[in-house]
């Protein structure tokens, strides 16, 4: 299968007589900022013969750069040249195999789940974490300390604030030296590129919470500006197989505290949908409620606040929804314990049995742990000796348990089952979660299935309970939560 190789070429721009020639400039829109007049233009050759157009970018000092994310294994060819007709050359490489995950997108079984380009499966286990993850004056010691810690917890995403903008808020982004990419500034971006090849090596991914255009930042708002910026941006990022794009966040489009208007939002995300030539997974950090760019053309997954409730009939109604057919979905700010604003108060069973539902959803969990808002607790200060190391143990173990099963190979069917909550691959197997145990009916479709209970709170005891041809009358060992598992059989 491929794999996806950044491809990192340097050039320098000389003249007839060999000298280096330096950009020119002109001033850029209304921040006043200076833009290279020159563009780098880049024609990619798969091994198929077909063709991808894409750009590099000014580095500073003199030095332009291009970058790519092969998606084929072979050989490719490449042609650049400056927008001026000067300067041309050609090149090839080679696409080869390797254990380096390929780009996250959405799952090739079934895209209801993420999963890796090329038919990778994965199972999204994210962890948020608050302003000061990319900031220069948090020492680099803790950063990597918390990184080792959450690589052992099992934790694969970080859902990170003040990255790409700083939030200019008192206790979130205010204070911390985090890289500003706008105005543009080569520094600030290669800033931000060293952390988050820290992350790609650590099989780290990386959902930027405020998104491209966050809340109490200075973005760009004039319009030549904001193309410039996204197009920057997305040359020197889209060679990062670890990373989704999110529009805006938090919550542009909110009901009484907005900060860019639904027509906004949709006119950047479909700038950035038709620069965004690789495929990475556009998203909106929408504001709680219902996804309001579910249906739009240029968002790829949603991004959900809530339900936030420890009533699970109304979370998974919530999230069903919210849940397009070919969308994966991304459930931001859905259980974080400790978070009084909005959140209801979060027992260990909550917890657990909110994970459960929420993966019973098809939903990817964004977890947090927190202390008041979402920039206190641990989850705001990195520091070990702030978690609540249980917290993160009961989502690990429900995660863990999805991975022992092929959940990519199952969707939500509450249609099938008149009790609990279900996931299904007709006809194959079926999953059902009984919060309260009791006797479910599943509608099979023709076949005998072998019946394994599975207890919820500690699921290394399992149960064989025989075999049915019609799904119906199963019963759980007791009234505590379980797991009934039907399986064909061959």
């Amino acid at each position: 299968m491929p794999w996806w190789k950044a491809i990192n070429r340097l050039k320098k721009r000389k003249s007839a007589n060999g000298t280096v020639l330096k950009p020119q400039y002109a001033i850029e829109g209304s921040t006043g900022i200076l833009i290279p007049m020159l563009g780098l233009m880049l024609f990619l050759t798969r091994p198929d013969n077909s063709k991808i157009h894409f750009w590099g970018f000014y580095d500073g000092d003199d030095v332009w750069k291009i970058r790519c994310m092969p998606d084929m294994i072979g050989p490719w060819k490449f042609e650049a040249a400056f927008s001026d007709g000067a300067g041309c050359f050609s090149d090839s490489f080679e696409c080869i195999s390797s254990d380096i995950p390929e780009m996250i997108s959405r799952d090739e079984t079934n895209p209801l789940w993420f999963g890796f380009k090329g038919g990778k499966h994965v199972l999204i286990r994210s962890f948020h974490v608050g302003d000061r993850f990319f900031a220069e004056n948090w020492p680099d010691s803790e950063r990597r300390k918390f990184i080792k810690w959450a690589r052992k917890q099992g934790y694969n995403m970080f859902s990170i604030a003040s990255h790409y903008l700083n939030r200019r808020q008192a206790g979130r982004g205010l204070g911390w030296k985090t890289p500003e990419l706008w105005p543009l500034n080569a520094n600030e971006y290669r800033k931000m590129e060293k952390i988050l090849d820290e992350l790609a090596k650590e099989n780290i991914m990386v959902f930027p919470f405020a998104g491209f255009f966050g809340r109490a930042s200075l973005y760009p708002t004039n319009h030549n500006d904001q193309i410039n910026y996204i197009k920057y941006t997305l040359a020197r990022l889209s060679s990062y197989w670890n990373i989704v794009f999110n529009v805006a966040g938090p919550e542009p489009v909110h009901d009484t505290n907005p900060y860019m208007t639904k027509e906004e939002v949709r006119r950047l995300g479909m700038i950035i949908k038709k620069l965004n030539v690789f495929g990475h997974l556009i998203s909106v950090h929408n504001q709680p409620g219902d996804d309001e760019y579910k249906d739009e053309e240029f968002t790829t997954f949603s991004t959900l606040q809530g339900p936030k409730t420890v009533d699970r009939s109304l979370l998974y109604k919530g999230l069903l929804a919210n849940h397009s057919r070919l969308k994966p979905l991304f459930a931001q700010e859905t259980l974080w314990p400790g978070n009084v604003i909005g959140h209801p108060e979060y027992t260990e069973e909550d917890i657990r049995k909110n994970a459960i539902v929420i993966m019973m959803s098809a939903a990817a969990l964004n977890f947090a742990d927190m202390n008041g808002d979402s920039s206190s607790g641990f989850s705001g200060t990195l520091k070990l000796e702030d978690r609540v190391q249980l917290r993160h143990d009961i989502v690990k173990k429900v995660w863990d348990f999805f991975e022992t099963i092929p959940f990519y190979r199952l969707s939500p069917c509450p249609h099938l089952a008149d009790n609990g909550y279900c996931l299904a691959e007709p006809g194959v197997q079926y999953l059902v979660y009984l919060e309260n145990g009791g006797t479910v009916n599943i509608s099979v479709a023709n076949g005998n299935y072998s019946v394994e209970w599975i207890n919820a709170r500690d699921t290394s005891e399992r149960i064989l309970s025989g075999y049915t041809c019609t799904g119906s009358g199963l019963t759980s060992p007791d009234s505590n939560d379980w797991f009934v598992y039907l399986r064909l059989c061959r």
